[in-house]
């Protein structure tokens, strides 16, 4: 699994352009009735001759506790492998979804295929759906790195895919890989009838849960607070998004302006999309999103030289393009605006009084921008938090370690048990028992992971 990002498909940008219209309303009582559940991805225990082990794979998911794995045809072998290994699953009640990869992770970028298909995913669907009237347990399918690749996934191509697979077993589910960053209307809005739920991989935190979770409830159209630059569009240098406010200028020496931010690219493509903030129009403190750093960060500004003397200015939050991008989505949160000797009209805790203005494609959910939804339906959530070492390191930064690793899990679960999401997965928890992730990662879905009904 890839971030998506400015070397990703280019062509992507093309499938926004001719999607003009949400399609028609589905009849809900035809969609598949999904069983979410705790679950594990991928970390399948290899043997010497390079094929999985499905008897020491079913001991272990056992002992780990969950009832769903999502198993990855990444391999030549692997799709033989899972059929070897459903038997095994289903003697423990253990749902199997196999998992296939897209074209950004085929050849000639790498150097397998999901075999034995390889790009037919029409094809697949039809198999995977005769697998499952074969062994019930397969009860859905999952493509990484889903809109990275939807210039191939347009929601007709999608429909296509179900309706062969439906045409055999109409209670089979589909479900596609997606980021937080990439969980907007406009998803929403052209997939919600192609797809019967989606997995979002590898939250920042609590807010980036339940900010998906509205977006897929119909809790609202546009999210609430921070900019952010959507996938698979163009900008030109100078395009921007900003939320401004004025603030009184109070009677001081000094004036500091304190927040904290965070931002969701964890590439290293630099020079292109810069965060700002701005006071009367000067830029006092910016930041490139590739500068590498993880989770939020403090900023304190002094703005003595842009205060002093006056009775009123203006704060202004921008992300800026010094370059024009192809593809590179961001999105950028702000909290806790606090000032020393400036009184904000409003805090950033109140995004609606806020005024917001844009170029180009950037979005910024502030002022009238900010719409309820209607809660017309519900797009079943599953949760992906990374439970590998090299990849919690690339999302989370350092420290890496067994007790960090299994916090996010426990964030994740929290979400669940509270009705913010359908289900959690574990990313490639490596199922080995010298592992020492394996254990805290037991524990918790042993305390928390047991299935609960949805909160409406």
């Amino acid at each position: 699994m890839k971030a998506f990002h400015l070397s990703c498909a280019v062509a992507a940008a093309i499938v926004l352009q001719v999607l003009c219209l949400p399609p028609a309303p589905a009849d809900e009582a035809t969609k598949p009735m999904l069983k979410l559940t705790s679950a594990s991805y991928a970390g399948a225990i290899r043997g010497a001759d390079g094929k999985i082990d499905v008897k020491a794979m079913a001991a272990r998911l056992k002992a780990l506790g969950v009832h769903t794995y999502y198993w990855l045809v990444n391999v030549p072998g692997d799709w033989e492998s899972l059929q070897a290994f459903l038997p095994e699953a289903a003697a423990m009640d253990l749902q199997v979804w196999p998992y296939l990869v897209p074209p950004s992770e085929s050849p000639p970028h790498v150097k397998y295929y999901s075999e034995p298909y390889q790009l037919d995913y029409q094809r697949w669907a039809e198999e995977i759906a005769r697998l499952s009237l074969q062994f019930p347990n397969v009860t859905a399918w999952v493509i990484d790195d889903f809109y990275a690749n939807r210039a191939l996934y347009t929601p007709e191509y999608v429909k296509g895919m179900q309706a062969r697979a439906h045409a055999v077993n109409p209670k089979l589910a589909f479900l596609p890989l997606m980021y937080f960053n990439e969980i907007d209307r406009c998803f929403v809005e052209h997939y919600r009838e192609a797809i019967d739920g989606v997995v979002v991989a590898y939250p920042q935190d609590r807010g980036e849960i339940d900010q998906a979770w509205a977006m897929l409830n119909d809790a609202v159209k546009s999210e609430s607070g921070g900019i952010r630059f959507p996938a698979g569009t163009h900008s030109a240098a100078g395009d921007y998004g900003m939320a401004s406010q004025t603030a009184q200028v109070l009677p001081r020496d000094s004036y500091t302006v304190r927040f904290r931010e965070m931002d969701d690219f964890n590439g290293s493509t630099a020079d292109y999309h810069f965060k700002q903030l701005l006071v009367d129009n000067a830029v006092v403190w910016e930041s490139d999103v590739a500068t590498g750093k993880r989770g939020w960060q403090d900023v304190v500004v002094d703005v003595t030289p842009q205060a002093k003397g006056k009775k009123e200015l203006s704060i202004a939050f921008r992300l800026f393009d010094k370059k024009g991008v192809a593809n590179f989505p961001v999105r950028w949160r702000m909290a806790d605006l606090a000032c020393d000797g400036l009184k904000p009209a409003a805090g950033l805790d109140l995004p609606e009084k806020w005024s917001e203005t844009r170029q180009g494609a950037f979005e910024a959910g502030f002022g009238d921008t900010i719409t309820p939804g209607e809660h017309k339906f519900h797009i079943p959530f599953v949760v992906m938090t990374a439970a590998q070492d090299v990849e919690f390191r690339l999302r989370h930064d350092d420290p890496v370690n067994p007790e960090r690793i299994a916090q996010w899990l426990q964030m994740c679960l929290q979400a669940q048990h509270d009705g913010k999401c359908d289900a959690v997965v574990t990313y490639a928890l490596d199922l080995r028992a010298s592992n020492p992730n394996f254990e805290p990662i037991r524990v918790l879905f042993r305390d928390m992971g047991q299935d609960r009904p949805r909160v409406p």
